[in-house]
């Protein structure tokens, strides 16, 4: 993502911004909806697992998914999408988004969290309560990504900054001249 970058960025067409904008909502939307799943089923299955097992392990079979996939998997997208937002959208070039930011570092969180949690079932926290200080920081990572609607609003100002700009007739010559 760094090395690809467009290094004329500031040039960008603004047919070409806003179809970037629209990739990356698309690519929101798409993250949500596993966000959603994961702790749908994953997280639940885990929570049915507790209920009926009680003891807590590092490689209790829900974990494994769970905590050495879903959340490492995350992570790298994360970092992925901060890369790509910062280096293909001309508003972000040379500024750091901080809500965006504040959501990728506050689910960072949650690799700590993992390892204490573990190391904490492991060594003197065997019973599995929900409520428990433990899983405290759990919370607290997922809240972090509520800071994702603030870069959602950074990017409609810009949106809304693109496409008051143009007209009907500016986007159909911008769009025919890049045809020829």
């Amino acid at each position: 993502l760094w090395f690809t970058r467009d290094r004329n960025i500031e040039n960008l067409p603004a047919q070409i911004e806003l179809k970037r904008y629209y990739t990356m909502f698309a690519v929101l939307s798409v993250g949500g909806m596993l966000l959603a799943a994961i702790g749908g089923l994953l997280v639940e299955a885990d929570a049915a697992w507790h209920q009926v097992v009680i003891r807590d392990t590092d490689f209790t079979p829900t974990h494994i998914l769970l905590f050495y996939l879903g959340i490492p998997a995350a992570m790298i997208g994360l970092i992925m999408a901060w890369l790509w937002v910062h280096t293909r959208l001309p508003f972000f070039v040379n500024r750091i988004s901080w809500p965006l930011s504040l959501g990728v570092l506050g689910f960072f969180m949650a690799g700590p969290v993992v390892a204490f949690n573990e190391w904490a079932h492991t060594f003197f926290y065997a019973e599995e309560l929900f409520g428990a200080p433990v899983h405290w920081g759990f919370v607290l990572a997922i809240f972090f990504l509520v800071f994702l609607g603030g870069f959602v609003l950074q990017c409609l100002q810009r949106m809304r900054q693109l496409t008051g700009r143009l007209s009907l007739a500016e986007l159909e010559r911008e769009v025919g001249a890049q045809r020829a």
